[in-house]
């Protein structure tokens, strides 16, 4: 098992913690997007396949929809991000999304 290792897949990060994979988007995203004013998850909990939709950003200018890059049961949404969705434009490396749990998977 990896412990905190942290991959990048495209615009988001993942960090293994053993069989959990916390994901997260990439300061270079966050550039990108601008001021972010809306964040909607669209899954929060059930089985993710990898590239399946589970978040839509939402800014001034664009919407952005978030794909899984990995497979495996969400045990955590971060739904502070509904109220709050500024969090990901100030600490995007630091923030946490979702996690996943890809133990049955290994």
């Amino acid at each position: 098992m990896l412990y905190n290792e942290r991959l990048l897949y495209g615009d988001l990060w993942v960090e293994l913690n053993g069989s959990l994979a916390s994901v997260g988007i990439t300061k270079n995203l966050e550039r990108e997007l601008g001021d972010i004013v809306i964040f909607e998850f669209i899954k929060t909990h059930g089985y993710l396949q990898q590239g399946e939709e589970f978040a839509s950003i939402e800014t001034i200018y664009k919407t952005y929809t978030l794909k899984s890059p990995i497979s495996g049961f969400i045990k955590h949404a971060n739904f502070k991000l509904c109220y709050d969705p500024t969090i990901l434009n100030l600490f995007p490396e630091e923030t946490e999304i979702i996690s996943i749990d890809i133990e049955q998977l290994v």
